[in-house]
């Protein structure tokens, strides 16, 4: 009866309790399978216990005890017939897992109304985690009431370099509508479908798979350019030029310190600073040409109306698209490309903040 109720308290009912014991403050429950014999997912037939000596630690979490740890035995498995060996799962949790579902679920629900990056901070978990855990679970308890207006659509990783998925986040509630797995232009088509008929704002980075499916699935939607990824292309160029001039060393605060020189704008440097950069870039031709272009590009976003915009940003063009810095005209082209989204990134208050967390 006792172990009963704390496997229904715990939310995992399948499983065996063998013991539970509290250090400091957290409460620690020692879980098993129940005596079984697990058939091999490749033939279905008898397998055999290698090994249960290993053991495994997650998070779990429940209602009424909040967070707990959960200690239980790795158990691998060979097949009798055709000698595949795998791991026994456990009923409540993921294979592969740090965290039982349940957990999972409540830092998803912690997320909404404040950043991922501030629910891993708090909970001491990397960021990567939280943000998958968060496009997972999020879809199935948010509302299904989609009328958005704007909409902030990018790509995520379920497991970093392997798998990639792409959510669409509403842009002023923060509640993400759907996940798609993949990262390709029907993926980003199948995640935009069902805000297709009410959004008139599709907020993305510059990949040309985003460009290509919004003009299919939203046409009438204006498309945004996210500022950040603009400014990007700017920030990138200037870390090439700073490893090739042989600014900063390979000293971590040496780096930093010279990154924040050359990317932050002059107006928070100090005079000392500003003329620390100046003497930088006429040691290097490269560098102060795509430093002065980023510091154009600021002043071409600071446009108040859809004519000055586009009277600004034709200036830019004309003046970098034949830049002697390749870098330079790289950038040019890639504006040129998407003339009109950069202009709606301009006047446009929508951008990627809430899905990027990083502003």
């Amino acid at each position: 009866m006792y172990a009963q109720f704390i496997k229904e308290l715990i939310d995992l009912p399948d499983v065996l309790i063998q013991k539970v014991r509290k250090e400091e403050e957290r409460w620690i429950f020692e879980l098993s399978l129940p005596e079984q014999c697990p058939l091999c997912p490749v033939c279905l037939k008898r397998t055999i216990n290698m090994t249960g000596k290993k053991k495994q630690w997650m998070h779990g979490y429940a209602q009424r005890i909040g967070i707990f740890w959960v200690e239980l035995p790795v158990e691998r498995r060979r097949c009798c017939t055709c000698g595949m060996t795998f791991s026994t799962s456990y009923p409540g949790i993921s294979p592969r897992s740090a965290a039982t579902d349940a957990f999972q679920q409540w830092v998803a629900q912690s997320c909404i109304g404040t950043s991922i990056q501030a629910v891993a901070r708090m909970l001491k978990l990397p960021y990567t985690t939280v943000e998958r855990w968060f496009y997972t679970h999020a879809p199935s308890f948010l509302s299904n009431d989609i009328q958005p207006k704007a909409v902030c659509v990018d790509e995520f990783a379920f497991r970093k370099g392997h798998d990639y998925g792409v959510a669409v986040m509403d842009a002023e509630t923060g509640e993400v509508y759907a996940v798609e797995a993949g990262k390709n232009e029907e993926a980003i088509g199948r995640v935009l479908a069902p805000v297709s008929g009410s959004v008139q704002y599709v907020v993305s980075d510059l990949a040309p798979a985003m460009k290509k499916a919004i003009q299919e699935v939203c046409p009438e939607a204006k498309h945004v350019v996210d500022y950040f990824h603009v400014i990007q292309l700017f920030t990138e160029a200037l870390d090439r030029c700073r490893k090739s001039f042989g600014k900063g060393n390979k000293k971590h605060g040496h780096v930093r310190h010279v990154c924040r020189l050359l990317t932050q704008c002059p107006e928070k440097l100090t005079e000392e600073e500003r003329q620390t950069v100046r003497e930088w870039q006429k040691e290097s031709d490269s560098l102060q040409a795509v430093y002065q272009s980023l510091q154009h590009f600021r002043y071409v976003s600071k446009s108040q109306n859809e004519r000055q915009a586009k009277r600004r940003l034709n200036a830019w063009v004309h003046r970098y698209l034949f830049c002697p810095c390749s870098a330079v005209r790289a950038i040019a082209k890639s504006l040129v490309k998407r003339t009109d989204e950069i202009i709606s990134c301009i006047l446009s208050p929508y951008s990627n903040g809430k899905m990027e967390h990083s502003r």
